[in-house]
Parts: structure tokens; C-alpha cells; sequence
């Protein structure tokens, strides 16, 4: 990987390119932004180019042996550190493997590069173990901490790191990353314009448990009012019992907040044309002119709830059902009293 090979995040490669080729690599770096947009991948291409031995410019030359060796993942003097099978969060017996692993000697290039990702999930232990590296980094050694929230991270190592901020990435960008990845261009057009600038929600949206979850959302959410607790019972077990709960979840989710938003842009802009569910463009000016915006806004918490339920491994059946349920009440009791009122 190469910083020629990132899809977006001008900026933030240009920045890390100028401190490689300039030699002013602070022994700690830090990319934060939302789940999903590539940071792993501009990680990849800044270590790739520390550990480079014939840079073209400011970038890595992909084709010598460091890079090679970088790609397969067999690079002596990259350690990547992730969470473990089984585990939700980085373990401190990793970390303190990874602060002994950097303090010694590198063995094929000038420096050793260590890379952890989903940082936002260290530990607070460890964490704590990782301080005094940040305090007293090993002179041969740049530590990268790749990470969807700052906030997750104990103030003490942030502000040990330079930090690096990257935003989400252009509907259009997304859809370059996708056709690059052997998607169709219809289907990444369509994806793209649901992932909200992540290449990695439009990826989880792609698969056929993905597409039949999403489905049965855009199937339920319109006449929402109008379902009973049973058929609600039924979309939570059809969505969260299948091959691939999570991914099902996860595109159940993307779903339901991409169609509130077109709801509530439409609302708040009559007339305006939905960005995310374009197909579907009659059933959200029906929706949008039925209720007003403080409820679509009501209805929008009521999903990132359940996000945030879920982080917290809440059951996946129940807690759909309950967003769903959640969902349909504020939807019947502000039509009920928008028509007790009209009476």
C-alpha cells in the first residue's frame, strides 16, 4: 500500500508523507475518525513508506523488498496489534509484548513501525502499559494508533501522539474505493450514497444477508404505524437469527437511520430529493409530510439507542424489536394526537 493507493484524506497523507520525507516523524501518531473510512489503509501506506528503502518522492516505492514484505504482512519491523479472537478489548499481555518488541534493534530497515488498530479498544491497563513508551519511545521506533473516537483513549496518551484527524469520504470517493474492490457500478453508486462516507458500511451493506436485512427495513419502516407487535416480533428474529447476525444487524441499522434522515431532510426541505434511498423517494415525501421533524428527530435517537445498546452487547433480537416497537409508538401516538387535535 501506498499513499498514491489511499482514496481520499488528501490532507492527512500529505502530512504524514512530508514528516517521512523530512525526516521529522514524531515518535507517536494517532488517526482518528469514524469507523470505516480508511484510516487502517493510510496507516498501512505511512508504515510502508517509514520502512521503505527506495521512496519515489515523498511515497513508498511498492516494489522493493521492505514493501513486499510489508504487503504479505511478513515485515520484521512491523508489528500490527489488534484485538484477539474472543476478546473485545486489547489485552495489556499485548501491548506489554509489543513495548518489548519495539525496544529492540530493527532487523531489515532503519526503524521498526508499531501499528495498533481499533487503539479506541486498549484497555485501560493497557493503556496505562503503554505510557511509558509514549513517554520515552525507543529511539528507532514510530508508534501508530489508529482509532474511531479520541474520547475512548485516556488523556494521558493522547496527548502523548500527534494527532491526525480524517473525515468521512465523498459519496464519489466511496464509490471509487467500491468499483476498485470489483463492485458493480450501479451497486456501488447505490451503496455509496448509504455509507456516509465509510467504505466499510457500504462493504457490510453489500452481502446477501446485508441486502435481505435491508430489505425487510425498507419493508416495514413506511407502513410502520400500521404493523402489529407480532409482525414487528417476526422483522427483529427474520434480521438478527440469520447466517450473519451481526452483519444483518449492522445493515439493518445503517438502513433504518439512512431512511429517518431522508425523512427528515424531506421534512425539513419540502421537496428536497433523498440523498441515501433515492428509489424510494415517494414513500419518504409520504412520510415526511405524515409527522413533523421533532419526531423524525425522536425516532432517529430511538436508532442510535440501539447502536449504542449494542456497543454495550445488548441481545441483537431484542434489542432490534425494542428500537422497533420504540419506533412505532412515537410513530402512533403523534398521528393519534395530530388527529384528535384535527377533530
Amino acid at each position: 500500500m501506498t499513499f498514491t493507493g489511499v482514496v481520499g484524506h488528501r490532507e492527512g497523507a500529505a502530512r504524514l508523507a512530508r514528516a517521512a520525507t523530512e525526516g521529522r516523524v514524531p515518535p507517536a501518531v494517532l488517526l482518528v475518525g469514524p469507523e470505516g473510512i480508511g484510516k487502517r489503509t493510510l496507516a498501512d501506506a505511512f508504515a510502508a513508506r517509514l520502512l521503505c528503502t527506495a521512496p519515489a518522492g515523498r511515497d513508498a516505492c511498492g516494489a522493493c523488498a521492505q514493501c513486499t514484505r510489508v504487503a504479505a504482512g511478513t515485515h520484521p519491523d512491523l508489528h500490527r496489534v489488534t484485538p484477539e479472537d474472543g476478546h473485545r478489548d486489547i489485552r495489556i499481555e499485548q501491548v506489554r509484548e509489543l513495548t518489548r518488541w519495539l525496544a529492540l534493534q530493527p532487523l531489515m530497515a532503519e526503524c521498526k513501525v508499531g501499528l495498533i488498530d481499533e487503539a479506541h479498544r486498549l484497555s485501560e491497563q493497557a493503556q496505562n502499559a503503554l505510557l511509558k513508551t509514549l513517554e520515552e519511545p525507543p529511539g528507532a521506533s514510530v508508534l501508530v494508533l489508529v482509532a474511531s473516537s479520541a474520547a475512548l483513549l485516556l488523556p494521558t496518551v493522547r496527548s502523548r501522539c500527534q494527532v491526525v484527524r480524517l473525515d468521512p469520504l465523498a459519496a464519489e470517493e466511496v464509490e471509487q474505493v467500491l468499483k476498485r474492490r470489483g463492485v458493480p457500478a450501479e451497486r456501488a453508486r447505490e451503496l455509496a450514497s448509504l455509507a456516509e462516507g465509510s467504505p466499510g458500511r457500504a462493504a457490510a451493506l453489500d452481502g446477501e444477508e446485508a441486502r435481505k436485512a435491508r430489505a425487510i427495513v425498507l419493508d416495514t419502516l413506511p407502513g410502520l404505524g400500521e404493523l402489529s407487535a407480532d409482525r414487528l416480533s417476526k422483522s427483529a428474529q427474520d434480521i438478527a437469527k440469520g447466517a450473519a447476525p451481526e452483519v444483518a444487524v449492522e445493515a439493518a441499522l445503517i438502513t433504518a437511520l439512512a431512511w429517518y434522515r431522508d425523512v427528515l431532510e424531506t421534512t425539513l426541505a419540502a421537496g428536497a430529493s433523498p440523498l441515501r434511498l433515492p428509489a424510494l423517494a415517494d414513500s419518504i415525501q409520504q412520510a415526511a409530510a405524515r409527522l413533523p421533524a421533532p419526531v423524525r428527530l425522536r425516532q432517529l435517537e430511538a436508532v442510535y439507542d440501539t447502536i449504542l445498546a449494542l456497543e454495550k452487547n445488548a441481545n441483537r433480537m431484542l434489542a432490534i424489536e425494542t428500537m422497533l416497537l420504540s419506533l412505532r409508538a412515537l410513530e402512533r401516538a403523534t398521528s393519534s394526537s395530530s388527529w384528535n387535535l384535527a377533530r
